[in-house]
């Protein structure tokens, strides 16, 4: 049992939010009727291969000298921007900071984006998909910290993924906006 844990264990957690989220999106769909049904299913399926996406990202245990094979913890950084100094400051190359910084916004975009697309009606949008972003960050680094995964919880992670879910709810409202504006012109052109 031991060795199937080691070698499956770090599915179950991704196969267990892919189910939710596509029991989700079907029960959704199911409610709604007529000829957007279909454009109601797209932003949940989307959003559900973008969870599937961070949580495979963020949750996948490292296997070298540490995670599932060595049993141990990675490390822990609960100082804002103190891994970020550090590695701009003391590093012969800035690229891999600047890398992980990047990686670490841009992984949380999509999620921010599909999640505005499915809650377009509502109000407050880009306040609510930060938060969402911020909540299932928080709930990785959680995961990162109590499971064997060999991974660091860094509070910068969750910083910059909260900025990415930002970032992902406002690129939504500029993009909302531009296709009502091409709406608009192309009503006046016919």
């Amino acid at each position: 049992m031991h060795e199937l844990w080691s070698a499956f264990g770090w599915v179950i957690p991704i196969l267990a939010l892919v189910t939710i989220t596509s029991i989700l999106a079907v029960s959704i769909w199911k409610k709604k009727k007529g000829k957007g049904r279909w454009m109601n299913l797209l932003p949940v399926l989307l959003l559900s291969i973008s969870i599937g996406g961070i949580c495979l990202i963020t949750l996948t245990p490292f296997l070298g000298g540490g995670g599932v094979n060595g049993g141990s913890n990675g490390q822990t950084n609960m100082e804002p921007f103190s891994n970020l100094k550090l590695n701009l400051l003391y590093r012969n190359h800035l690229e891999v900071p600047i890398r992980n910084l990047l990686a670490n916004v841009f992984l949380f975009v999509p999620f921010a984006f599909f999640s505005s697309w499915w809650m377009r009606h509502q109000r407050a949008i880009v306040l609510k998909v930060t938060f969402l972003g911020a909540l299932l960050s928080f709930f990785i680094e959680l995961t990162q910290y109590f499971l064997p995964l060999g991974r660091s919880t860094d509070i910068d992670d969750w910083l910059m993924n909260t900025l990415g879910s930002l970032i992902g709810g406002i690129l939504f409202i500029i993009g909302g906006f531009f296709y009502k504006v091409w709406r608009l012109n192309n009503r006046k052109n016919k």
